[in-house]
């Protein structure tokens, strides 16, 4: 995480899995081998930048809801790397069990890389009075992923931290993450992310078997 230490936690990384409860011992360890691999290879990092709202358009309803009573945004961008795609991409190859718990492992691992620079975002506004929304991420509600593309351009993520997006606007490396936050004189909320909001709801596997992917 920029130099940092971090822990994934094995009970998040079995639920993106599909498994909870009573789990078999080898699913157990399949999912630990893979928390224990993407720590040897992830180089997780990210980078922000704090702009006016009027830095970038921002199409749709939703991020004015999310941005209302703000008078300036944080834009962040993070990753786990390249070696992270690369390794599932192997995994897939020869065990999809292996993949699936690669992919679980990343899943929770970028997690908590925005997790770390959303905190450290909040302590720096802190220190001069201000509060800070939660994040907010291109593809949720009618935030179209077009965006990512003057998001990162604006981060200098490409050169920061190796981020960039193919024709489609799909993230590479995969297991990334752009997100966008509010920055008010008031304590402000913003628009609460989840399943309403979600573009992925009518798919979403976790909905499926009566869970969230945030409980």
């Amino acid at each position: 995480m920029n130099n940092m230490e971090w822990t994934l936690d094995r009970s998040e990384v079995l639920r993106y899995m599909g498994y909870s409860g009573e789990t078999d011992a080898h699913i157990v360890q399949t999912a630990q081998d893979a928390m224990d691999r993407l720590t040897a290879i992830a180089q997780p990092r990210y980078h922000y930048v704090k702009l006016p709202l009027d830095a970038m358009t921002l199409p749709g309803e939703d991020i004015c809801r999310h941005l209302a009573d703000c008078d300036s945004m944080v834009l962040l961008c993070a990753t786990l790397g390249a070696a992270v795609d690369r390794e599932i991409r192997l995994a897939e190859r020869t065990s999809m069990l292996t993949a699936l718990a690669l992919d679980a492992a990343a899943g929770d691992g970028i997690e908590k890389v925005c997790d770390r620079a959303e905190a450290e975002i909040r302590a720096r506004e802190a220190e001069h009075g201000r509060f800070v929304t939660g994040r907010y991420s291109p593809g949720y509600g009618d935030l179209p992923l077009t965006v990512q593309r003057e998001l990162i351009r604006l981060c200098d993520a490409t050169r920061r931290i190796g981020l960039s997006l193919t024709q489609t606007n799909i993230l590479i490396p995969r297991k990334s993450v752009t997100a966008i936050l509010g920055v008010s004189d008031a304590p402000v909320e913003g628009k609460r992310r989840g399943c309403v909001s979600c573009r992925l709801r009518g798919t979403c596997p976790f909905r499926k078997r009566g869970i969230t992917c945030g409980s």
